[in-house]
């Protein structure tokens, strides 16, 4: 994996200068960081699409996976200051020392851009052949709400990886509902689906849905919630023939019939 001064300068625009190096201080660090990726995300499957060289928009978003990732790595060991271009690694009478606020400011840039690389490559990874069985894919899209972009389209651009790894609990609990109303069966369905890049034009609706859903619980808003839940399900209801697994799993216990005491029942209650 070859990511050159200007792969890696158009990745992270911050790291251009004319004064510096910055690139000379990360692309060592390149080597660990695409283990890394090949190790939690692409798995051997994705490795090869990678290697094979006929994927160009799956190489460009491990670049840019490894490019960020490197560059976080080493960035509390690099001696920052600001250049008229951005940040460098050297001082000089004519650069300032990069103040705390601005290398936070920067760092938490940077983590916002890691997780937006991230659901790229997860996007592209999608339509790679065999990767929707493996373990890294079963990892990383592990609820319907598996991509940071996702939390940014729907709560707004401002949202961060604060806001993110704060969500994480909530996606977790959003989901265990969506399971008890449409049944581990058909969740898993739509997973698999999703991982494998087979998501039918009937399945894009209910995901489409059940994100909103995820969204609104992470949100906070439980009768948005409600409404959100029983539109999904009224949808459901309204065409088994088309949703079979929710039928078989999910619509039973949505609409289960209340036992009747009468004489002839097996459980009779005498009084």
């Amino acid at each position: 994996m070859e990511i050159t001064k200007s792969d890696f300068e158009a990745i992270l625009s911050v790291a251009t200068s004319a004064h510096v190096e910055v690139y000379e201080k990360v692309e060592p660090h390149f080597t660990a960081s695409y283990d890394e990726c090949k190790a939690d995300v692409l798995g051997d499957v994705g490795t090869s699409a990678v290697e094979g060289g006929n994927n160009e928009k799956l190489t460009a978003a491990v670049k840019q996976w490894v490019a960020i990732h490197a560059f976080i790595a080493v960035f509390r060991q690099l001696d920052l200051v600001l250049t008229p271009t951005g940040f460098g690694v050297v001082s000089s009478n004519q650069m300032a020392p990069a103040s705390k606020q601005r290398v936070d400011a920067l760092i938490g840039h940077l983590r916002d851009s890691a997780l937006r690389a991230h659901g790229e490559l997860i996007f592209r990874l999608c339509h790679v052949e065999g990767w929707g069985a493996t373990d890294q894919a079963k990892e990383n899209i592990d609820t319907l709400f598996y991509d940071f972009r996702m939390l940014q389209k729907l709560q707004g651009p401002a949202a961060s990886h604060l806001e993110w790894q704060a969500a994480q609990r909530l996606i977790g609990e959003a989901d265990e509902a969506l399971r008890l109303k449409l049944s581990n069966q058909y969740m898993d369905q739509l997973l698999n689906a999703v991982r494998c890049g087979t998501v039918t034009a009937d399945d894009k609706p209910v995901i489409f849905q059940c994100k909103h859903i995820i969204n609104l619980w992470i949100a906070g808003d439980q009768e948005a919630v409600k409404l959100k839940m029983r539109r999904l399900l009224n949808m459901l209801d309204a065409d088994l023939a088309k949703y079979t697994i929710y039928r078989d799993y999910g619509y039973p216990v949505n609409h289960h019939e209340n036992f009747k005491n009468t004489p002839d029942a097996p459980a009779y209650i005498f009084g």
